[in-house]
């Protein structure tokens, strides 16, 4: 088979600019393809003044310079709106000398606006979209930002319109592909299911490191504030601090001064500062530690479109599972296979869930090694470029 030549787009792409689910995705989909042989560039932002282009692995990322308006920019809108713009051009610079078999966005924030709706008559390239959660979710879920808001009406058309140009569409679940076609009334019906990606070889299952005596130890990971789920953690420790005084959890994850004062208050409030440590930002190559050193995982999201990438991650590391049976995750963790779902904001399902897995040594460490098959037979990086691979195909 012939190699083929892809554009993806994303704005986040670590390590620069994070280590979200599109930025991981499409780092994992970069540097994989790059290796089985095919022509992939990355159209990414850049937190500083400079555009630049580098390789990566074989890929190469072109990045675009933080932007600076001819406007206030107070409306979040009028941002992604000119980040389209810059998006459009600089493929359009890009394929002056590049043959490119697909360009593909994600669906979210609408990068690919402009240059879908603009140039999709005169395309040479096939225009794929992935959905990983659109702004109609986090105006539901999250609420944010605020129904009937300019980012909220402009951002949704930007993202809508996004779908309705798209020559392939892809998801990174059922529910997701499910809910973009209710609330954008696009048919998403044969939509590509393609599940995020895990590298195994990489989160892999070891053994907890000797020299920390707490337990149990629990290790978050994800958003500070907002709807991942941190708070009611907390609230759960502070409940079981008393049957497990060395009841430890460990939270990974960026705050800003304003996250850090109100976790900062809430522990204290909670009397729990010897039950908690917040680690901050860890980069994604040492993440497997950090699912080493627990005993098991938990994050309790009030909401997740997809399968959600940590709760991947902790299973090839063999860590058994706490989340909300919520959107996709049930698509990734089976209940009492692979974890332990609850219903969102149920803080005494919550407890139990905890409870009965810092009991039961057995029944996580079945958990765990039952995670550990799924991620390998369902999630391996090597299963998700091959679907990545045969929709892009399947499309030529």
């Amino acid at each position: 088979m012939r190699s083929m030549s892809l554009c993806l787009v994303s704005q986040e792409y670590p390590p620069e600019t994070g280590g979200g689910g599109i930025g991981t995705q499409t780092y994992l989909r970069a540097r994989g393809l790059s290796a089985r042989g095919h022509t992939v560039h990355v159209v990414s932002m850049s937190w500083d003044d400079q555009d630049r282009t580098y390789d990566d692995h074989g890929a190469t990322i072109h990045r675009i310079r933080k932007l600076d308006l001819d406007v206030c920019g107070y409306e979040p809108s009028t941002y992604w709106l000119a980040y389209s713009q810059a998006v459009a051009a600089k493929l359009a610079r890009l394929e002056k000398s590049v043959k490119f078999d697909f360009d593909q966005f994600p669906e979210y924030g609408g990068e690919g606006f402009l240059y879908l709706s603009d140039t999709w008559a005169y395309r040479n390239a096939k225009y794929v979209v992935q959905m990983h959660g659109p702004l109609a979710m986090f105006v539901e879920h999250w609420n944010w930002p605020e129904a009937g808001s300019v980012l909220d009406r402009v951002g949704c058309f930007m993202e809508k319109t996004s779908l309705q140009y798209a020559d392939k569409l892809l998801a990174s679940s059922r529910h997701t592909a499910d809910y973009c076609g209710r609330a954008y009334g696009v048919d998403t019906s044969n939509a590509g299911i393609v599940y995020s990606g895990i590298d195994v070889n990489r989160f892999l299952a070891r053994s907890t490191p000797n020299g920390d005596e707490r337990s149990p130890r629990i290790l978050f990971v994800g958003g500070l504030s907002g709807g991942k789920g941190l708070t009611n953690l907390l609230r759960v420790v502070g409940r079981l601090k008393t049957r497990f005084p060395r009841i430890v959890l460990r939270a990974i994850g960026r705050p800003d001064a304003e996250d850090r004062e109100k976790i900062d208050a809430f522990v204290a409030e909670l009397g729990i500062a010897a039950h908690f440590e917040l680690v901050g930002y860890v980069p994604y190559e040492s993440l497997p530690e950090q699912y080493a050193w627990c005993d098991f995982f938990a994050a309790p999201s009030v909401y997740e479109g997809g399968p959600g990438n940590v709760y991947l991650e902790a299973m090839s590391c063999g860590r058994a599972v706490v989340a909300c049976e919520t959107g996709g995750v049930p698509e990734a963790v089976p209940h009492m296979e692979t974890g332990l779902l609850v219903k969102p904001h149920d803080l005494d399902a919550l407890e139990g869930a905890i409870a009965l897995l810092a009991d039961d040594v057995s029944l996580r460490q079945r958990l765990g090694q039952a995670g550990r098959a799924r991620a390998e037979n369902v999630f391996a990086i090597e299963k998700y470029l091959d679907k990545c691979e045969g929709h892009y195909r399947e499309l030529l």
